[in-house]
């Protein structure tokens, strides 16, 4: 049988090395991970951009072109935020300019462009970056490749309000406890934790002081 002071210097060492791990873990990092779902919402906002504002072939407008011209501007003021959740945008694909083989606008008389190559969708004109141009018809693949961008800016606008509302109720949390306690009255001092490096050389040291004590009432 293990004698009772072997047994008490084993649990001695095994408490003490459990209590330092556990002090050691970090914590949650929220602001690290706040940081990569806005990072991640900015890189798909970027890419509908990139897709929606694609460049448009242009020519210069001649004397014998047949030209139907848009007046005011290509676009009205103003635009819907989609409901990035939900929205498909291949079914609010609109193709006014292709009954024209040339259009332009009185931003710019002097080029034309092809009307068959033109959309306009009230679902993508909240990423329009140039209103002075028309917009390029976009392709299925292409609005399918924005209907899944969507649905990652509504899943990363969604998290993102979610960890501002935990952050206030922390903090009105914090300031309904500070408000409880009175205006005069004195914080309560919280105990000092044992650095837990400190304290495990310590509890290390106390166990080689009772191994030491067994070797030598063992001789």
């Amino acid at each position: 049988m293990i004698p009772l002071h072997t047994r008490i210097f084993a649990g001695t060492l095994l408490l003490g090395f459990c209590s330092v791990g556990s002090a050691a873990q970090p914590a949650t990092n929220a602001p690290a991970q706040t940081n990569s779902v806005q990072a991640e919402m900015e890189a798909a906002i970027h890419q509908v951009q990139k897709i929606v504002n694609q460049p448009v072939a242009a020519y210069r407008r001649g004397p014998d072109m047949l030209v139907s011209e848009f007046s005011p501007g290509w676009f009205h003021e103003g635009a819907t935020k989609p409901d990035f959740n939900a929205v498909d945008i291949r079914a609010t694909q609109e193709t006014p300019y292709d009954k024209h083989e040339y259009v332009t606008s009185d931003l710019n008389p002097n080029i034309v462009f092809i009307g068959r190559q033109l959309e306009f969708n009230s679902m993508t004109k909240y990423f329009y970056t140039n209103r002075s141009l028309p917009k390029k018809k976009l392709t299925q693949a292409e609005m399918e490749d924005i209907n899944r961008l969507y649905r990652i800016i509504g899943r990363c606008e969604q998290q993102l309000a979610q960890m501002q509302n935990s952050k206030q109720a922390g903090g009105q949390a914090s300031s309904a406890t500070s408000d409880t306690a009175g205006p005069t009255s004195t914080p309560a001092t919280r105990p000092r934790l044992l650095n837990p490096y400190i304290g495990g050389g310590l509890i290390a040291f106390l166990g080689l002081v009772l191994l030491f004590n067994y070797v030598r009432k063992a001789r």
